[in-house]
């Protein structure tokens, strides 16, 4: 089952793990509300957050607001994971299970084991969006031609981007489009190991984006 499947259902269930891109998979759940008739601007029955870090604070926030009664009859939350700690996801078990206010959560994230087997319990997982946006691309394929100048003023607009919100998720989805580009050309093993390397040192928790994206600035050969 995909994102997609939930369009034409009679009534969503209660929760969702949604499994893919972040960046492009929170898209498509925004997209499938819109389809489904909920109003995404200005909704004060839909709770989005995006987060690096879930954390047991952020989970009060979401359990205070799935127990307002709805004002339109249902509450969307849409939460983007990136990481969550164990006391965060235990704190939103009880909240998750009963779905006060007509409640259905979707949670986005690149793995369902970063969740909790009791998240996953009570959620219906499915797949959402794994490949490169076209647009993810074309920055993708811009970047490898662009001059080691430019890839560096690129870098310094992304990690000024993560230092002003904490936010990760747009790199991550720009080193995956790297990574889709460079896989379908001729590029030399270690450039491919670096972009390998990238994503999943982008991921860890007090890695430096500065350094790891600079180091495919310099390092990628320019196509």
């Amino acid at each position: 089952m995909n994102i997609s499947s939930l369009q034409n259902i009679s009534s969503l269930a209660h929760a969702y793990i949604v499994v893919g891109s972040i960046v492009e998979t929170r898209t498509a759940v925004i997209n499938l509300l819109q389809k489904r008739g909920v109003t995404t601007l200005v909704n004060p029955d839909l709770y989005e957050f995006t987060a690096s870090d879930f954390a047991v604070d952020d989970a009060r926030a979401v359990s205070s607001f799935a127990s307002l009664k709805s004002l339109t009859g249902a509450k969307y939350i849409v939460l983007s994971i990136s990481r969550a700690t164990t006391e965060a996801q235990n704190a939103l078990l009880k909240v998750v299970e009963e779905a006060p206010g007509n409640s259905v959560f979707f949670f986005i994230v690149e793995s369902a084991g970063h969740l909790l087997p009791t998240i996953r319990s009570r959620a219906i997982q499915i797949s959402g969006v794994v490949s490169a946006s076209s647009e993810g691309t074309e920055d993708a394929e811009k970047f490898l031609k662009d001059s080691y100048e430019s890839r560096l003023s690129q870098v310094e607009k992304m990690t000024s981007y993560i230092s002003k919100t904490q936010d990760r998720n747009p790199s991550r989805a720009f080193v995956r489009s790297l990574l889709s580009v460079t896989k379908d050309k001729k590029y030399s093993a270690q450039a491919l190991r670096d972009i390998l390397d990238a994503e999943k040192y982008m991921r860890m928790q007090g890695s430096s984006a500065k350094a790891i994206l600079s180091h495919l600035a310099v390092s990628l050969p320019r196509s």
